[in-house]
């Protein structure tokens, strides 16, 4: 219905008593006795013309329900528009109101037997224009801790701006918002006029709500009604909180997939009472696959509900907020690639290396990627998508894709859609030595050192296939005796030492190899070694004749003390002549006995016999490298011993006995 024949239409409502027959504002008598009193019952009256949609009034009533209002205009003759219980009312220049004449205009409110007035204005209401507020969502920016508001001017002359903000629980704050950027255009031209703009304070920790109004400018003064509010615009906060969110990966299923989830809720936003819409901040997940560069899409955003599968490639997460002021990047993962390689079918030859797997359903896409370890970085990467059947993929040993002789960790990669990056699985992950492996891995540097006793101690460098997962499966050590035997002795490969024992004396030469799954290395350059004879260890001389010196002074002592012992032990008897107890024979009794101790008697002394002693020297033979070598430091890691020979009898030294005993 149009506006202008809205107060017809309540004029009907009332009856036919009051109802003007010719529309328009009704120059009839009032439906009820006039009144001569004003009252605060309607107030706030707002007359005004709009742009294109002829005039309007509004006001407010907060009075008892039932209430008629009637909006009366008054130039020499007075009418009214009967509205009912509206308070607002709509009309066109032709219905009887003198537009370009300062009038008069009130509202006249019947309640009750009743009639209360508002107060009256007076003006011309085709120049008092009212703007319409900004319509649809602004643009937002920060600047310096400010927040600027842009929209597309609705008219083309300059307008006065103001806004109003609220946080949660804190009332309105007006504020001016300065004169807008609209200009009056020249006859003739089309172009847009320029954004209208309005800046305002920018919360640090809480969420705002801001509205706009406008109002018309005439050289540079308010000419016009403040247009009503603009719809509002919830504003985030700058500094969002940082939400309890971490990322959880499942293992690696048989399909080469594995699950991410996403643990955790973003924390609660508390907004202002007109921000009862979708949230201003929302929270997403930036996903991007680190392997398989040449893939057409590598990225992808998905929301928190999510729970893509993934390959067992490196990902990337990133947490970013999204708002009105654009995007705020959070906290960031890095997902590992899972390493582990299951069965796989890698040949390796003379012609080079060709891999092996299972076919996936017709029209698979694979990717492979090679990666040089230890530095992963810079990655090659090839796309093809799979025509008969065939998953199959060699190279050459010159070619230029693993050419270099070091160790490349290769992943193949199946999609049915390439277009998503949670769509690959993997089918096969392995590590392959590119270039000449056989000749890259011999070990650079061989050492030996002899330990005595028919030992020696074998020491070679780590091989460059050790740094390669799987791919160095033994060292081998061959040991050649001159003009005899030979033995090789497989080492595991985390072993780099090897101890001999039990080697007879002779000439030796030694080397090494590493070996891998598929081909045999290739030998370090001999390294001889010579052991000699061991020799029995002499007896040192002046140890000899000290020990017999020993002896030969242990004796005397010994005697001197027999000699002493006896005396006090066995003293001389008395002579017969002397004792009343026994008679002997005068013959007799004038001999005499004599007791002579041990000690008395004359000491028989023998010829000393020399001790011979053969003397010796140790004269164990040293290590005998080419060129002069210094003999080499041990290296105590990966000690292995491995017995070949028992060592020649020694012969015995005769013992040197004193003679006489």
């Amino acid at each position: 219905m149009e506006p202008a024949g809205l107060g017809l239409v309540f004029l009907l409502a009332l009856g036919p008593s009051a109802a003007c027959r010719s529309g328009g504002c009704c120059y009839e008598e009032l439906p009820y006795p006039d009144a001569d009193t004003d009252s605060s019952g309607p107030r706030d009256l707002s007359c005004y013309r709009v742009p294109g949609a002829g005039y309007e009034c509004t006001w407010r009533y907060a009075g008892p329900a039932g209430a008629q209002h009637y909006l009366r205009s008054c130039l020499r003759r007075c009418c009214y528009f009967a509205v009912g219980s509206s308070t607002r009312v709509q009309f066109s220049d032709q219905d009887g109101v003198r537009v370009l004449d300062a009038v008069s205009l009130w509202v006249e409110t019947r309640v009750a037997n009743c009639t209360e007035r508002s107060a009256r204005v007076t003006l011309r209401l085709h120049g008092w224009v009212r703007y319409d507020p900004p319509r649809g969502d602004p643009r937002l920016l920060r600047a310096s801790g400010r927040l600027r508001m842009e929209w597309s001017a609705a008219d083309p002359e300059p307008a006065e701006l103001q806004f109003r903000r609220r946080t949660p629980g804190s009332p309105w704050e007006v504020g001016d918002c300065g004169p807008a950027a609209g200009r009056r255009l020249r006859p003739g031209l089309t172009a847009l006029p320029p954004p209208e703009s309005c800046e305002c304070p920018l919360e640090a920790a809480a969420a705002q709500e801001v509205q706009v109004r406008r109002r018309r400018l005439r050289s540079g003064a308010p000419d016009g009604p403040w247009s009503s509010w603009s719809d509002p615009v919830c504003v985030p906060p700058e500094e969002l909180p940082k939400p309890a969110i971490w990322p959880s990966v499942e293992p690696l299923g048989p399909d080469g997939r594995r699950r991410l989830s996403l643990q955790g809720e973003p924390p609660p936003l508390e907004l202002p009472a007109g921000c009862r819409g979708p949230a201003p901040v929302s929270y997403v997940v930036r996903l991007r696959m680190l392997s398989c560069p040449c893939q057409p899409r590598a990225a992808r955003t998905l929301r928190l509900d999510r729970r893509p599968l993934l390959s067992a490639a490196a990902y990337n997460l990133t947490l970013v907020a999204q708002h009105r002021l654009g995007t705020l990047p959070g906290q960031s993962w890095h997902i590992p690639a899972d390493t582990r390689t299951g069965p796989q079918n890698v040949s390796v030859d003379a012609h080079g290396t060709t891999l092996r797997w299972a076919a996936g359903a017709p029209g698979t896409t694979y990717c492979i990627e090679w990666r040089p370890l230890p530095d992963s970085s810079a990655a090659g990467c090839r796309l093809w998508a799979e025509s008969a059947g065939t998953a199959v993929h060699s190279w050459s040993p010159g070619a230029g894709d693993l050419g270099q002789e070091q160790c490349y960790r290769v992943t193949v990669l199946a999609s049915v859609r390439p277009q998503k990056p949670t769509a690959w699985s993997t089918v096969l992950a392995t590590h392959v030595f590119g270039g000449n492996a056989s000749r890259a891995g011999t070990p650079a540097r061989v050492s030996l050192r002899t330990l005595g006793g028919g030992a020696v101690t074998v020491h070679w460098a780590p091989s460059v296939l050790g740094g390669c997962p799987g791919v160095l499966e033994r060292y081998v050590v061959r040991l050649r005796e001159d003009g005899g035997r030979e033995w090789e002795l497989p080492q595991d490969p985390a072993l780099t030492e090897l101890t001999l024992r039990g080697l007879p004396a002779g000439a030796y030469t030694v080397q090494v190899r590493a070996d891998t799954a598929w081909l045999r290395g290739a030998w370090t350059q001999p390294q001889r070694f010579r052991l000699a004879q061991p020799r029995p260890a002499p007896v040192p001389v002046l140890a000899a004749l000290g020990g017999f010196l020993g002896v030969v002074v242990l004796g005397v002592l010994g005697l001197r003390g027999l000699s002493r012992a006896s005396r006090l032990l066995c003293p001389p008897l008395p002579t017969p002549r002397a004792s009343s107890a026994a008679q002997l024979p005068s013959a007799l009794g004038q001999q005499t006995w004599l007791w002579s101790s041990p000690a008395d008697f004359p000491e028989e002394v023998y010829p000393q016999q020399a001790l011979v002693v053969e003397m010796a020297r140790d004269e164990s033979e040293g290590l005998e490298l080419p060129g002069g070598d210094a003999e080499p430091t041990l290296d105590t890691r990966g000690r292995h011993e491995a017995g070949v020979a028992g060592p020649p009898a020694c012969r015995t030294l005769p013992t040197a006995t004193p003679a006489g005993f």
